[in-house]
């Protein structure tokens, strides 16, 4: 509250909301709007020294109890209209009511007018860009943020991980014994153990993403209409937070994968088929975050996605296999 005083000094107003605060505090602000339930006014106008105008206002009516010595404003305010925890009148005073036909509800409207017809170019408020902050302030912050997220979301990123590790040990210890492939046979059914393990791991990654981000999705939203941060800042921040687990998530696939499974012992080819892991499990958490970007709610973006995944299962070479294709 001392920081918001020092800007307020400078020249600038400060509008806050607040419940039940200290006298102290209480005490910094000058003018207070005050609602009852229901968001009906009982309360405009200047506070006064040490809130007198408040208190004078509200005892001005027989029922409203004196205020104690001592006794916080704020406090006494909310219990006096009824929005006080020890309220127990049931036939509770109508505040609002009075407040709409008091003389100073007619000091405020009149004070809105003049504001309203004061106006011109002169005074009007005008700022170089939409933020307060560059997009490169904006990135940061919210990389740093989002990297908090997901750092304190084991359910999500430890349970992908778990997921990868038990997928590569079902579907690679089939072919443990197996001898390098030396029929067409053996081989189809090696191709489909890896289309079926890989797309397993995309169907999960495509799933676990929507709750996460349809929730940050609806807190962007909040941010963006206070004028926090764009568009671009969300994107990087989820980018770059999502990269270091969809590696992790990768490499472990991978490390247990490809060796059970069989395959050659060099480097280009291990590396070919981590990269291939990669950039798939990259395509459809992505591909997730825009669906949930792009439609109403996570159960709207999972039916669009089934559509999506099963186009890519129909199309991808191993459930419809070419009609032709060239022996080198």
């Amino acid at each position: 509250m001392r920081g918001l005083k020092r800007i307020a000094l400078s020249g600038r107003a400060i509008c806050a909301t607040i419940h039940q605060p200290s006298i102290a505090i209480f005490s910094d602000f000058d003018s207070l709007l005050l609602l009852k339930r229901g968001g009906e006014v009982v309360f405009c106008g200047e506070l006064g020294d040490k809130s007198e105008n408040l208190i004078n206002y509200f005892e001005n009516y027989d029922r409203t109890p004196r205020i104690q010595p001592g006794e916080n404003p704020a406090t006494w305010m909310l219990t006096t209209i009824g929005a006080g925890s020890s309220s127990t009148d049931t036939t509770p005073f109508d505040y609002a009511g009075k407040y709409a036909q008091s003389q100073l509800r007619s000091v405020a409207l009149q004070r809105i007018d003049e504001i309203v017809s004061g106006q011109n170019d002169g005074n009007k408020v005008s700022f170089a860009s939409q933020f307060a902050t560059s997009a490169k302030t904006q990135a940061w912050a919210v990389l740093k943020r989002t990297m908090a997220i997901y750092y304190r979301t084991p359910a999500y990123n430890t349970a992908r991980m778990i997921i990868a590790s038990a997928v590569a040990l079902i579907f690679s210890t089939v072919f443990i014994t197996f001898t390098p492939p030396s029929t067409e046979s053996t081989l189809n059914s090696i191709m489909n153990s890896i289309y079926i393990s890989v797309i397993f791991l995309c169907v999960n990654a495509y799933n676990t993403i929507l709750p996460l981000f349809e929730f940050e999705r609806n807190m962007f939203y909040r941010h963006k209409a206070a004028g926090m941060y764009g568009t671009r800042a969300i994107v990087f921040g989820f980018t770059i937070s999502e990269l270091p687990y969809i590696f992790a998530t990768a490499t472990i696939f991978t490390m247990l994968f490809y060796w059970i499974l069989g395959f050659r012992a060099e480097a280009t080819p291990f590396f070919w088929f981590w990269a291939f892991v990669i950039l798939t499990l990259n395509s459809f958490t992505f591909l997730g975050q825009m669906m949930v970007a792009s439609v109403r709610d996570a159960q709207t973006a999972q039916g669009f996605g089934s559509l999506v995944i099963m186009g890519s299962s129909l199309f991808g070479g191993i459930l419809i296999r070419p009609v032709s294709c060239k022996v080198v």
